[in-house]
């Protein structure tokens, strides 16, 4: 952590408009414990940059670690997040069976056997194509029911001036979606989107272990930096076929692992104001 510090330090000096090297700073400061220098540099860096979610996720844990009740408001409101099902879409008889036809079209484009480098997954695939985009029925169908959840959960939101609310103009677009395949033991590691306003998880396909928590449940809050005290997720949300998980892109989110033998399967999006 102190090497860090140094580096981020040097590279600061050498660049003091780098929002990269302030960010890593402040890393390294919560990992020394230093928490009141670490939300001090933290709130400088939102000052200037603020819809980079990861600065903003970086102050709210240093505001988290010092008790401060700013990280309430900002991280724990119930109304930042929200799950829900979709609707069957048109064509199909029932949800499951929705379910199954997508499940088998993403199925086809995992065609990747390990991880991606610099991404949150481990022990999984992840697919290389913007879904978003992607020709293909069922998947085309998937977005357009996604619709209804999404501009719920904006309208949820109300009005404010938090980094979420401010930016809340009722309309948004997809900014990149994918499919994440989890075999047994796969996890993602805690993350956030840095470019994001909000994002998702939508569980398409799950292992029989999510009925044993916490396995393979989605975690929040706990922070993908190592810090001084160590701290654990403040929610857990439970995983089920067809529900959309929706909360803000700063907010730190992973999974946890799971056994058994049956793959875990989800589609996860990004979307901006738009």
């Amino acid at each position: 952590a102190q090497r860090q510090l140094d580096h981020a330090t040097a590279a600061l000096a050498a660049a003091p408009a780098s929002i990269e090297a302030a960010r890593a700073a402040t890393e390294a400061l919560l990992h020394l414990g230093r928490i009141g220098e670490a939300a001090a540099l933290a709130e400088r860096v939102v000052a200037a940059a603020p819809d980079d979610q990861a600065a903003i996720a970086l102050l709210a844990t240093a505001w988290r670690l010092a008790g401060d009740p700013r990280h309430a408001p900002l991280c724990e409101d119930p109304a930042l997040v929200t799950a829900q099902r979709i609707s069957t879409p048109a064509g199909w008889a029932d949800l499951p069976a929705f379910l199954a036809d997508l499940a088998a079209a993403l199925e086809a484009l995992h065609g990747w056997q390990a991880h991606p480098l610099e991404q949150s997954i481990r022990h999984g695939s992840q697919t290389q194509v913007d879904l978003s985009r992607l020709d293909v029925p069922v998947v085309r169908a998937l977005f357009a029911a996604l619709d209804a959840p999404i501009r719920a959960h904006i309208a949820g939101l109300g009005s404010g001036d938090d980094p979420v609310r401010r930016r809340a103009a009722g309309g948004y677009r997809f900014a990149g979606a994918w499919s994440v395949r989890l075999r047994a033991g796969g996890f993602h590691k805690d993350h956030v989107h840095p470019a994001g306003w909000l994002s998702s998880a939508f569980y398409v396909a799950l292992p029989d272990a999510v009925e044993r928590a916490p396995q393979g449940w989605l975690a929040l809050g706990r922070p993908g930096v190592p810090t001084r005290p160590v701290l654990a997720p403040f929610r857990h949300i439970r995983p089920e076929p067809g529900m959309v998980a929706l909360f803000p892109s700063y907010l730190w989110h992973g999974t946890e692992p799971f056994t058994g033998d049956a793959p875990r399967l989800t589609v996860a999006f990004d979307v901006v104001p738009g």
